[in-house]
């Protein structure tokens, strides 16, 4: 049997269900995990920038190990900045898949890149969670299964596994300033010539979780698998998905400084989380700086589909009894694999 030709779920060493415990280890994790949030960079007020720092092509010494699907063609190397406050390292890996197409897709953190102001241990954690969820998606899932998640997730699914996804490529009016089009077509390849799917998925982010599941019923092939992937970083493109889908999802987010006392952090962070909305929260670790908090500050926000997917306490409370947990970061939930039981 062909290794993809598993199904995901029970006896494969996946998750089927989150649980306390589940939750208990994102509060912890975040003590300790060194995971680099793309929030940071996305949120902040000033001007994103990329700067390449090199490049590798296939055959050269010293050409890494990237454990695609497909064979790389050549490697580019880019430092990220905002401001004095963040600076981080992205690799952009060009290949050709089957049909001959020239693809890219953005991998993260760089593979050779220097420590930087967070540490390498950040640069290794994130490296590591991606390549461990594509491992097992390659393992697992059907060969036919068709993955809906943002452009970005989709291209390293693309890259690692070849499986595929709704929409696998950015588009222009995804970003409001000429320079933000510019960095992400230079870093993530030409982008879409056809909006509609990734359009159709930012709608369909921001509807009401059931209306949305019950329209893709509608839309997507019945005989076709059918997963979500989520990861934490997802909430680095809440401008784009905001921007496309006319629609802004009431979530927000705030910095805290790092505490001696993690339990009395968690409870300043709830009581943060209940002076507005229904108190749903989620928490990230910033590497140096504490952590960050996000949360949703009205219930229409908390019944979306985005919110739904995503780790916040009230969806880890009342999940959709449709989506199946099938694979889980064990980090604090970096990110998550559905299978949408149909």
């Amino acid at each position: 049997m062909d290794k993809r030709s598993a199904s995901v779920g029970a006896g494969h060493g996946f998750r089927k269900s989150i649980s306390v415990r589940l939750l208990i280890g994102l509060i912890c994790l975040t003590a300790g995990a060194w995971i680099l949030g793309l929030a940071i960079i996305e949120r902040l007020p000033s001007a994103l920038t990329a700067e390449k720092t090199g490049e590798q092509i296939a055959g050269e010494p010293g050409f890494p190990a990237l454990g695609g699907h497909y064979s790389a063609e050549r490697i580019d190397h880019y430092r990220l900045r905002q401001g004095e406050e963040v600076s981080f390292p992205l690799d952009a890996v060009s290949y050709r898949a089957a049909d001959g197409e020239r693809r890219r897709a953005v991998l993260y953190p760089g593979l050779n890149a220097e420590a930087v102001e967070t540490g390498p241990d950040a640069l290794f954690s994130r490296r590591e969670l991606w390549a461990n969820a594509m491992e097992a998606l390659n393992r697992h899932a059907e060969a036919n299964a068709l993955f809906l998640t943002w452009w970005d997730n989709a291209q390293r699914i693309d890259w690692f596994t070849g499986l595929a996804a709704w929409a696998g490529a950015p588009i222009a009016t995804a970003f409001a300033a000429r320079s933000e089009r510019k960095l992400w077509a230079e870093l993530a390849g030409p982008f879409a010539g056809d909006e509609t799917r990734l359009r159709q998925l930012a709608r369909w982010l921001t509807m009401n979780a059931h209306d949305a599941l019950a329209e893709m019923a509608a839309t997507l092939p019945a005989a076709t698998p059918v997963y979500f992937l989520v990861c934490l970083d997802d909430l680095a493109r809440l401008a784009e998905i905001e921007r496309l889908a006319g629609k802004k999802p009431a979530i927000e987010a705030a910095q805290f400084p790092r505490a001696g006392d993690i339990h009395a952090q968690i409870a300043e962070v709830k009581r943060w989380a209940q002076e507005k909305g229904s108190g749903s929260y989620l928490i990230q670790n910033t590497p140096g700086s504490g952590i960050r908090a996000w949360r949703i500050e009205n219930a229409e926000t908390g019944e979306t589909l985005l919110a739904k997917l995503l780790p916040f306490t009230g969806s880890l409370e009342n999940p959709l009894a449709e989506l199946e947990t099938v694979y889980q970061s064990p980090q604090a939930s970096y990110l998550t694999v559905f299978r949408w039981n149909r």
